[in-house]
C-alpha cells in the first residue's frame, strides 16, 4: 500500500473528516515527515474512494459548512488497514530481530 494511503486510513480510523484536516492529522500523526499538498492529498482520496476504501460522510459536527466534504472508512477500507497494519507489524518485527543480531 502506499504510504500516504495509510497515512489517510490511519486519520480516518478515528471517525469522518474533511480534506483539510485529514491534511492535519497526517501531518501530525507522522511528526511532520509526510506533507500532503493539495494535490496529492485529493487524488489519494479520489483514489481510495474509487477503491471502496472510503467514502463521504456525514460530519458529526454542529458546523455548517456545506462546501466541506467529509470521508469517513469504509468496512472495506477498514479490513485493508487493519491488514497492512498486521504486515506493517511483521516487518518491523523482523527489522529489530535482524538489528538485534548484527548488534549481539
Amino acid at each position: 500500500m502506499k504510504r500516504t494511503r495509510y497515512h489517510i486510513l490511519v486519520a480516518l480510523a478515528g471517525g469522518p473528516l474533511h480534506g483539510a484536516e485529514i491534511r492535519r492529522r497526517v501531518e501530525e500523526q507522522s511528526r511532520g515527515s509526510v506533507t500532503l499538498y493539495p494535490a496529492m492529498l485529493y487524488g489519494s482520496l479520489e483514489e481510495l474512494t474509487q477503491a471502496g476504501w472510503i467514502g463521504e460522510a456525514s460530519p458529526d459536527t454542529d458546523q455548517d459548512q456545506p462546501r466541506w466534504r467529509f470521508y469517513s472508512l469504509t468496512p472495506t477500507g477498514t479490513r485493508e488497514l487493519g491488514e497492512e497494519t498486521v504486515r506493517l507489524e511483521a516487518l518491523v518485527a523482523r527489522a529489530r530481530a535482524n538489528l538485534g543480531a548484527v548488534a549481539g
